[in-house]
């Protein structure tokens, strides 16, 4: 009987009886006495007796014991519990002619299931009808309704159907004959507004009907399916005024009578609380999810603050009647390359606990392969590159990203060896070199989105992506807003001379630069002991040379675009010198990136919406930061430096927030020369806005249209309007001499009026009192812009200083584990020496990243702190982190980021619930 088909205590059995095998060693000659007892997931070996607290853990116990006997050859006492309740894998179906490969195949999903299982993951979510029109709704796919004959899939036959629900009926079964819950994803019940159906017959008035109906029938088609995951938001298809009606009168009633116990997975971003409060009503158990660090994977801990929404909000406040857990999604950060460090899994797997959550799920690699059902078929590798196709299917070339994620949040403790032994099984003396090349170059594209979230949404791929424009890279935010600068604060304060702990662009460079330095080292060492002909070798090396690659790549555009940066506020020609040497050498890594990957990756590769393609893609966008910044060049060798730039042309739009992260100043305003505000016809003079047009005139602005989107974040291929030239291309066209006011201060100022043929008219003028009035000449006038030069330029340039790293002292701080709520906090942390610390700063705030932290501030010790007790509520644990600011300019946190989950977490609780 094939394992897929036994249950978990069978599929354990059979794993200890091949280890046997593969020893030369007889079934018999072994006593195993198989017991259940003890704890959830829990098992025990002693002697020749294995336990479990259930049929999992029993399932466990015959793992580990299979794993014994191929390792010594005999069993040693040992035991096992859950670190982390909950861990699952998410996966999504979203290409047809790639499915055809695997999906349908039980070969795959008994290897597959069964590597899940070996690897103790509990949980396996195949999601459906994901942000496409792809199998939207998926129930007409998997059987017809005598009720409804009108809803159908045209031209699917009614054995391709059979075939579908038959799948999905193997496919949850054979997860829970290996231990695993299966869960239905559902993403929409009907394709969004701006999709094309691909269903027929579906309408307001039937849709509520049917679904509960079809819903019903799979869950009773499929007793195996533990829950369904389902979106309530307006991704799910369903009109928000018909949304809570359907959910609650159709889908809840549907799950409750379902014959058999399914939970009702709700992702809390953008769901209303009455969706909760409706599954209650009904009787349907409901968990909730939200994203763990927005939809990538970044550092080992959630952001202290982030765009909320793609973080938790504020489904943390006590109490809550569901269970919470945490979603990683890779679906944004890690869609090819491979990844493997157990340090950061076990780093995590510490985290997972905060809101007292069960757990978390992660996309892993491919798991959104295919993307849009883009027609043909492509895999890892082109075609020509078999000889680094190891594997029978995808999945086992991320065999160290499914061991990591599943052991060590199984048990955080677990060690080295486990993966060290499977290292050198495939790669020999090479094992530790490996590992080591596994470590740094899985760090990088978590640092990349650490410092650089282009999209906390899933729509652009830091694997490919550059990071788009110059300057737009500038405006976009780190993930985590408290412990990494943005670029031009970090530039604010050095010019102002502000102390701060927070990373800065440099740092990023130096980090990223060192996990270069650490991954090319341990591929070099891996390279001289790895025969050539090993296979699995050819496919890994190529992806540690990509991340090394892009590691340098943007290390060198996070001090590019600092110096820029610095130039556009200060005007020091040596600040934008700097930026052209990096963004050269830049340039020229990118270039060894597409020699590296052309050829060898496919072209078309797509696994998200809108980033589809190769790295040779995106050489126009690299090649083009150089133009921007030569651009710059050219108006500085011909103005200099100015205490007014005003840039003509049409009206520009302004970000509404600084998190608006695809509205920032860059991609509403790329028609404005660096360093010149934009005036257009309409600009009138205000004191508050301090320059505008003095009185009404005839003039018209005559536009360029903004550089898109999608070419400002680098993700369009071929782009046709990337910004260049843009002082001159716009202008103002006028008649008749009107009076461009500036609040410039006293003093004698030299105006230039920029023409759009690059001509200009100079003139010297007096500012009257506080006001410098600008006449335009008599008659007809096209003016591109207009450069005022007066006493602020003329002051000597102060050299460009930085922050000086200090060596960190010893610190010290016991955190208490709950405190009472009606009462203050009592906090002391000692430093030692403290004879270069200025100040030390306690940050803190409810756990809701809705609320805003708090700044208690020490400039002498002894550095001890009160939390006021209004600022502590039971209904919220608190969370709090100390920011020790030097005499250098710069600082360390406590906890430090890089070593430990940068902030405390207290529990909360009135008196009277401790007794």
């Amino acid at each position: 009987m094939p394992a897929a088909l036994a249950g978990p205590i069978e599929f354990g059995s059979a794993e200890l009886r091949r280890a046997l095998s593969e020893r030369g060693l007889s079934s018999s000659s072994i006593s195993i006495e198989k017991q259940l007892e003890g704890k959830p997931e829990c098992y025990t070996i002693i002697r020749n007796s294995i336990s479990g607290g259930d049929e999992r853990g029993l399932m466990y116990g015959l793992l580990a014991a299979a794993e014994q006997v191929r390792a010594n050859g005999h069993l040693s006492n040992a035991t096992g519990c859950p670190g982390v309740a909950m861990r699952g894998i998410r996966y999504f179906l979203h290409n047809h002619d790639l499915e055809q490969q695997w999906y349908y195949s039980r070969d795959y999903w008994d290897e597959y299931l069964a590597m899940l299982a070996r690897n103790r993951f509990n949980r396996f979510n195949l999601v459906f009808a994901h942000q496409t029109n792809y199998l939207a709704p998926p129930y007409p796919f998997w059987l017809s309704l005598p009720g409804f004959p009108e809803i159908r899939v045209p031209g699917l036959s009614a054995e391709q159907q059979r075939k579908n629900l038959e799948m999905l009926r193997y496919i949850s079964q054979a997860a829970a004959d290996h231990g695993i819950d299966f869960t239905l994803g559902i993403w929409e019940h009907n394709v969004q507004t701006r999709m094309e159906p691909t269903t027929v017959g579906i309408t307001r008035e039937n849709i509520g009907p049917y679904s509960n109906e079809a819903l019903k029938m799979i869950l009773r088609s499929c007793p195996a399916i533990r829950s369904v995951q389902m979106r309530t938001n307006e991704e799910s298809g369903i009109p928000s005024d018909f949304r809570l009606h359907f959910y609650r009168d159709y889908i809840y009633p549907a799950i409750r009578d379902a014959g058999h116990p399914v939970y009702l997975d709700l992702r809390a971003w953008a769901v209303a609380k009455d969706m909760i409060d409706a599954a209650d009503q009904v009787g349907v158990p409901v968990r909730v999810s939200t994203k763990y660090w927005a939809e990538d994977v970044g550092r080992p801990y959630q952001p202290a603050e982030t765009f909320p929404g793609y973080s938790y909000l504020n489904f943390l406040e006590k109490p809550h009647s569901y269970p919470f857990y945490w979603e990683l999604w890779g679906l944004g950060s890690h869609r090819l390359l491979l990844w493997g460090n157990p340090d950061f899994v076990r780093r995590a797997a510490a985290t997972f606990h905060l809101g007292d959550a069960v757990g978390f799920e992660i996309d892993p690699p491919l798991a959104q392969k295919g993307f849009g059902n883009r027609p043909g078929v492509w895999g890892v590798f082109t075609a020509a590159q078999k000889d680094r196709m190891f594997w029978k299917w995808e999945f086992e070339r991320y065999w160290m990203f499914y061991l990591l994620w599943g052991r060590l949040t199984y048990d955080p403790g677990a060690p080295d060896s486990i993966w060290l032994a499977e290292l050198r099984r495939r790669f020999g003396p090479a094992a530790v070199d490996v590992l080591d090349a596994y470590r740094a170059a899985s760090d990088v594209i978590n640092e990349i989105v650490a410092a650089h979230l282009a999209d906390p949404n899933m729509y652009i791929w830091p694997e490919i992506n550059p990071g788009g424009l110059l300057d737009d890279y500038r405006d976009v935010l780190p993930s985590d807003w408290r412990y990494i600068a943005a670029i031009p604060e970090a530039v604010r304060s050095r010019i102002e001379h502000a102390a701060s702990a927070k990373q800065t662009p440099f740092e990023t460079a130096a980090l990223l630069n060192e996990l270069a330095r650490r991954s090319e080292a341990a591929v070099t060492r891996a390279d001289r002991k790895i025969p050539a002909g090993n296979a699995e070798w050819r496919s890994t090396k190529p992806d540690f040379e990509v991340l090394t690659l892009l590691a340098r790549y943007h290390a060198l555009k996070q001090t590019a675009t600092d110096q820029t940066t610095y130039f556009d506020a200060i005007g020091d020609r040596a600040a934008l010198d700097s930026a052209a040497r990096d963004l050269k050498r830049a340039l020229d890594i990118w270039e060894q990136l597409v020699r590296l990957t052309d050829g060898v990756y496919p072209e078309e590769m797509a696994f998200g919406p809108d980033d589809v393609g190769h790295w040779k893609d995106k050489l126009p966008y690299v090649r083009h930061d150089l133009e921007l910044v030569r651009e710059r060049g050219n108006l500085f060798d011909k103005y200099g430096r100015f205490d007014f730039g005003f840039d003509f042309g049409g009206p520009v739009k302004t970000p509404s927030s600084p998190s608006a992260y695809r509205a920032t100043a860059f991609v509403l305003s790329n028609t404005v020369a660096p360093r010149f505000q934009p005036v257009d016809a309409g600009t009138n003079y205000t004191g508050a806005l301090g320059y505008g047009w003095a009185a009404a005139g005839e003039r018209s602005s005559e536009a360029i249209p903004l550089t898109p989107y999608l070419e400002v974040r680098a993700v369009a291929k071929n782009p046709a309007n990337l910004p260049h030239d843009v002082l001159y291309r716009d202008f103002i066209r006028g008649h008749g001499p009107q009076v461009f006011r500036v609040k410039t201060g006293p003093g004698d100022y030299t105006v230039h009026l920029i023409r759009p043929d690059h001509t200009e008219a100079t003139s010297q003028l007096k500012a009257d009192g506080d006001n410098l009035n600008v006449t335009f000449p008599a008659g007809d006038w096209s003016v591109s812009g207009l450069v005022i030069q007066g006493p602020k330029s003329r002051l000597p340039l102060r050299p460009q200083t930085f922050p000086k790293t200090l060596p960190r002292p010893d610190i010290a701080h016991q955190p208490p584990v709950s405190v009472d709520a009606a009462r203050g906090i009592a906090l002391t942390i000692q430093i030692a020496p403290d004879a270069s610390v200025s100040s030390v700063r306690l940050h803190y705030r409810p756990v809701n990243q809705l609320a805003k932290f708090k700044l208690i501030e020490k400039r002498a010790g002894p550095y001890s702190f009160t939390i006021p007790a209004s600022d502590v509520s039971p209904k919220w644990d608190l969370m709090y982190y100390f920011e020790i600011l030097n005499t250098g300019g710069s600082g360390w946190f406590q906890p430090d980021p890089h070593t430990a989950t940068p902030y405390y977490v207290i529990k909360t609780a009135l008196s009277s619930q401790y007794n």
